[in-house]
């Protein structure tokens, strides 16, 4: 009887964990985020994507990046992705985020059949402007720009 549930999993789960990365992400307004997607030896020479999830039948992916096969980082617009085969890993950067930018993504492996990819959510805050302290640490702050008093 285990045979048989061992290959039931097998059937069910074929590459599963085969790619791996974030589920969430956050970042600032502004800011510039990276992650990696890790994918297994076997998927190596399969091309890499990135994507904004939308459509809903014929498409489930907006606006996809595909990572060059050379190696090279490819840029479009804000986001860059490069595959790197010796590591195993497709990096993503996403620069000046803003918050138009915050919804689900896809890291994804083309292969013929079903791709293998896997969603990530990307949270964006409003930039923070209560944390910067314009003249900290300049001296042109009053009291001619000591801290903790002194004399």
């Amino acid at each position: 009887m285990r045979p048989l549930v061992l290959l039931w999993g097998c059937l069910v789960l074929p590459g599963y964990g085969v790619l791996v990365g974030p589920k969430e992400i956050s970042g600032f307004e502004g800011d510039t985020l990276s992650l990696q997607c890790t994918y297994g030896e076997e998927l190596r020479k399969h091309k890499k994507y990135w994507c904004r999830e939308g459509g809903l039948l014929i498409s489930r992916c907006s606006g996809t990046i595909y990572a060059e096969e050379d190696g090279q980082e490819r840029t479009a617009g804000r986001v860059s992705v490069w595959d790197s085969p010796k590591e195993l890993t497709l990096t993503v950067t996403l620069r000046n985020l803003t918050l138009q930018d915050a919804g689900k993504y896809w890291c994804g492996v083309s292969r013929l059949g079903f791709d293998w990819s896997f969603l990530v959510s990307l949270r964006v805050l409003p930039g923070n402007t209560c944390l910067s302290f314009p003249g900290w640490g300049t001296g042109d702050a009053e009291g001619g720009g000591s801290v903790g008093g002194g004399a």
